[in-house]
């Protein structure tokens, strides 16, 4: 799971005044969703948990405290795929600067393709609205991500010692900086080629693990996860920012078909997320 970080805004009339206040802009904006364990594929279109009206809260502790809301509406199924409003809401803060945390609202439109039963099924979303509030700034703009074969443990039957295949999710990110109480514009940031690559996954030892929902039986899932924002346009300046490399740990656990408990660790920090809420609607009858 990617990490996200509170932005240390510049003053109100100026644009980002660093790199690391672009940069942290745009993780704000953009982590939330590849944050969040959402296992694609043909099986995600059967998953208990996909269906309108479904909840999931997320809480995450560590050096960068967070807290992800995701909310299913309008789901709908076909043959060949599904489709469904993905709205996030999130909160993000970075502990070491004490400040308030950025509110993040996210509208996504998801589209779940498995028309090639060989190939990765794929999994994107285009235009979605991005809405971010800071101390002393809001960012207003556009996002999409398109992703094969992202985090696909739903259906698949994962058993101890088994190696998965390695995954990619590209995004980009268009966003406008405007004062916290006008509407004038006062900068820009472009990030068009961030990367999320995830390499081979090594599945541990089923363990018990106390859950929101219980204690539940569920499986270890580790990988390295290498985040990039690539060239990062702030104004008339390019930035290029380093990439990160996390060691991730997916606890999957199959009787929910669901990422119930993830694990960061980056520079020898652990950071926790857990789910803390899931909701779900009775299916249709």
């Amino acid at each position: 799971m990617a990490l996200s970080a509170a932005p240390t805004f510049a003053p109100a009339q100026s644009a980002p005044a660093s790199s690391a206040d672009a940069a942290a802009i745009v993780q704000a904006a953009t982590a939330p969703l590849a944050a969040t364990p959402m296992p694609a594929g043909a099986a995600l279109c059967e998953a208990p948990w996909f269906r309108s009206g479904s909840r999931v809260q997320m809480e995450g502790d560590g050096d960068m405290p967070m807290s992800i809301t995701m909310i299913l509406r309008d789901v709908m199924r076909w043959d060949t795929g599904c489709s469904a409003q993905l709205e996030v809401r999130s909160k993000s803060a970075l502990a070491a600067l004490k400040g308030p945390p950025v509110d993040t609202n996210q509208m996504h439109e998801i589209n779940i393709d498995r028309r090639g039963a060989s190939s990765k099924t794929s999994i994107d979303s285009r235009n979605a609205v991005i809405n971010a509030r800071a101390r002393y700034a809001r960012v207003f703009g556009e996002a999409a991500f398109r992703g094969s074969g992202v985090f696909n443990y739903a259906g698949l039957d994962i058993r101890e010692g088994m190696m998965l295949e390695g995954e990619t999710f590209r995004s980009s990110v268009s966003l406008k900086i405007y004062p916290i109480a006008r509407d004038e514009e006062v900068g820009t940031i472009q990030a068009l080629y961030a990367s999320v690559i995830v390499g081979s996954r090594h599945v541990g030892r089923k363990q018990m693990i106390d859950t929101v929902l219980g204690r539940k039986e569920c499986l270890p899932i580790t990988y390295e996860k290498r985040t990039s924002l690539g060239p990062l346009q702030v104004g008339d300046e390019m930035l290029q920012v380093e990439p990160s490399l996390l060691n991730v740990t997916d606890w999957y656990c199959p009787s929910d078909a669901f990422v119930l408990r993830t694990e960061i660790r980056q520079n020898n920090r652990l950071q926790r997320v857990d789910v803390t809420a899931m909701e779900i609607d009775p299916p249709d009858r």
